[in-house]
């Protein structure tokens, strides 16, 4: 069973535990130190009874000592112990007087009496001390004037001894009332100091909330750059647990580059904050893209003590606004093209229409139907040329559906294990863990994306390779198509430029695969994504939303 909080004596240095354990520990040491100064001086008896004074008082204060210990140790009934305690100081004191020269200085013990009791009881406590040990003190002087105790000088003056209990008395009395007075003070200060922490500690709780909230990442450092807060949003973005952060550099984050640039910025001139961004590396190998904002930490008198920076994820803004200049240049190289594509067909059929003319001639020498047949199968290249680029600057509209991707991968796959390229050196692997994936879609588009990145994982693995194909559900519930071979992979500045016409990365390709696939997917609202790295492969991501929720069968998996 827990103590109530009255009796918890560790929670708070004003309570009655803690102000019990100091008065036990005070008394014994001004008791003993009283007492054997008190013997030096000649003031204490020699003997008490069979007994010497001073090893009896040594002993006595030692033996209750330790037994207000054990009772405070208990924690039970803390007031009940005061009073005890009070009136077992009113008698010990009372018998070194007594002991001593009568009306010397150890009377002044009752003053303490009355002084620790105002401070732990208030004003009654403080009246009650008093009126004992006025109480106590009047007895002795009685004691002694009626003989009931030796008297240590003369005490047969009638007035002097009234005199006497009259000013110890006053002094009770008005110890007493400062005590009270101070006991007052002393509560209503820790009344305002109890409302000013609480107030305190629910402005750190709500700034701590308010830097928890916030959903940008927020670090202050010292001026060495000294990580000294870290908000959950900071841990998001960058991958860095707080409890490892918190204390260390700031480099680690930002790098050294940026910090030179903090450092050497004067922030009290700019009125904006410093901004910068940059790509970091997270510690589990992928990069991101943030924004960061530096502004100077200052105190009260506007001197330096460190840095606030804020930084977000910019990575997604990036992407988008790469993806929407690449749709802008597609657009205007399209637009243009279009025109010189038909300018150059309308003459390329009437010159195939001739040589086709010329080739039907009777006794034509072989050497001019050999050159005839090299110009008909030039023209059809061109023209096949121009269809694809066409297709790409202005893709016709097609009816779609609702088609399943599984059996039209399944095809793709089936005549990709049959083509002529396809040697012994190759192999393809078809892995499926959905029973179903329904989009609404037209399904020769989607089967020319899917040959088109095929046809691209085989010719980036010249000496032949592994081919995985695995379409799966994400989590967010599309459907996901991944062609990962281990090729030769492209560089960050490869992949920016693969969707850009004319740009290819084999020797005998036209430059416009990718740039169809990328259309293709806009008009089925899909996206693609490259993950890729030189020497270590490719991995080509198609994302499309579904039509019907996926059933999810155990994992099977095909090779070829």
């Amino acid at each position: 069973m827990q103590p109530k909080q009255n009796d918890n004596l560790f929670d708070r240095k004003t309570n009655t535990g803690y102000r019990l354990l100091v008065i036990i520990v005070i008394r014994a040491a001004v008791l003993l130190l009283g007492i054997n100064i008190s013997d030096r001086l000649n003031l204490l008896s020699g003997h008490l009874g069979t007994l010497q004074v001073v090893q009896f008082f040594n002993f006595l204060t030692i033996f209750l000592t330790l037994l207000y210990l054990i009772g405070w140790y208990s924690r039970r009934f803390l007031n009940l112990q005061l009073y005890i305690q009070i009136g077992m100081d009113l008698i010990l004191v009372t018998m070194l007087i007594i002991c001593s020269s009568g009306d010397g200085p150890l009377v002044s013990l009752y003053l303490l009496i009355v002084i620790y009791s105002s401070l732990t009881l208030g004003k009654n406590g403080g009246l009650l001390g008093a009126a004992l040990s006025a109480l106590f003190y009047t007895g002795i002087v009685v004691a002694y004037r009626l003989d009931i105790l030796d008297p240590p000088g003369d005490f047969s003056n009638t007035s002097l001894e009234i005199f006497r209990i009259g000013t110890r008395i006053l002094s009770f009395w008005a110890v007493a009332y400062l005590g009270a007075y101070l006991h007052r003070r002393l509560h209503m200060v820790e009344s305002v100091l109890k409302e000013k922490t609480d107030t305190l500690a629910k402005l750190q709780q709500l700034n701590e909330h308010i830097v928890r909230s916030i959903r940008s990442g927020l670090i202050t450092t010292d001026l060495d750059g000294n990580i000294a807060v870290f908000n959950s949003a900071a841990g998001e973005i960058t991958g860095e647990p707080a409890n490892e952060v918190i204390g260390s550099s700031i480099r680690r984050i930002i790098g050294e580059d940026f910090w030179r640039r903090i450092r050497s910025e004067d922030l009290f001139q700019n009125a904006h904050a410093l901004r910068h961004e940059n790509w970091i590396q997270l510690p589990e190998g992928t990069t991101r893209y943030l924004g960061f904002s530096v502004s100077p930490l200052l105190d009260p008198n506007r001197l330096l003590l460190g840095y606030i920076i804020s930084f977000q994820d910019l990575t997604e803004i990036t992407r988008l606004e790469k993806e929407v200049r690449r749709k802008e240049h597609m657009a205007t190289v399209g637009r243009m093209a279009a025109g010189i594509a038909h300018e150059i067909r309308n003459p390329l059929t009437a010159m195939r229409g001739s040589a086709e003319m010329l080739r039907a001639r009777d006794n034509l020498p072989p050497k001019d139907e050999r050159l005839l047949n090299i110009l008909i199968r030039e023209s059809d290249r061109l023209n096949e040329f121009i269809a694809d680029f066409l297709n790409f600057a202005r893709p016709q509209a097609s009816p779609k559906t609702v088609i399943d991707l599984i059996p039209l991968l399944r095809d793709s796959v089936t005549l990709l294990k049959n083509s002529p390229e396809i040697i012994k050196s190759y192999f393809v692997h078809l892995k499926i863990n959905v029973h179903s994936m329904n989009i609404h879609g037209n399904a020769d588009q989607i089967n020319q994306v899917f040959w088109n990145l095929a046809q691209n994982a085989i010719r980036a693995m010249p000496n032949g390779g592994n081919l995985t194909i695995s379409i799966e559900k994400t989590p967010d519930g599309n459907g996901r198509i991944i062609f990962e071979d281990n090729g030769i992979g492209m560089s960050s500045e490869e992949i920016e430029q693969m969707f850009q016409p004319f740009h290819s990365g084999f020797s005998h390709g036209l430059g416009l695969g990718l740039s169809i696939v990328f259309q293709i997917m806009e008009d089925h609202k899909g996206k693609i994504s490259f993950e890729s790295e030189k020497e270590k492969g490719t991995n080509v991501i198609l994302t499309f939303p579904l039509e019907t929720p996926l059933i999810e069968p155990k994992g099977r998996e095909s090779k070829g």
